[in-house]
């Protein structure tokens, strides 16, 4: 079963996005920021585990989400995650650059962006 990391620092979202996964069946961590995303991201390689992707935000404190994106990818362990960006701000029209740069999705939270995602990763993942 894939394993996920939601990377959202607004709680009620993060539950929303969370009730989402559970409801397709995925399992799935949960972080309040990007230092936090990191921190578990370092746990789970310490553990030989991973995550298959990690749904992120753009705009959170301590460490924001293009931070995190950059440092997943230079990381040669973490480089595989698929990465999907949600973001509700920061929509420039090089923000989708920026992802595409790292192989990532660009996701906007706008009307049914949860059945998006959902679409998504069942997609995605589907194949491991």
């Amino acid at each position: 079963m894939p394993n996920i990391l939601i990377v959202e620092d607004d709680y009620q979202l993060r539950r929303v996005v969370a009730n989402a996964l559970d409801d397709l069946g995925f399992r799935y961590d949960e972080a309040g920021n990007g230092r936090e995303a990191l921190q578990k991201l370092c746990d789970a390689t310490s553990q030989g585990d991973t995550y298959d992707c990690i749904l992120l935000d753009i705009v959170m404190p301590e460490i924001d989400g293009w931070q995190v994106l950059a440092a997943v990818k230079n990381n040669p362990l973490w480089a595989p995650i698929t990465v999907v960006v949600l973001t509700g701000y920061a929509n420039e029209p090089g923000d989708v650059l920026k992802v595409a740069k790292y192989d990532g999705v660009h996701i906007e939270k706008k009307g049914h962006f949860i059945r998006t995602v959902g679409e998504l990763l069942n997609r995605l993942l589907s194949a491991e």
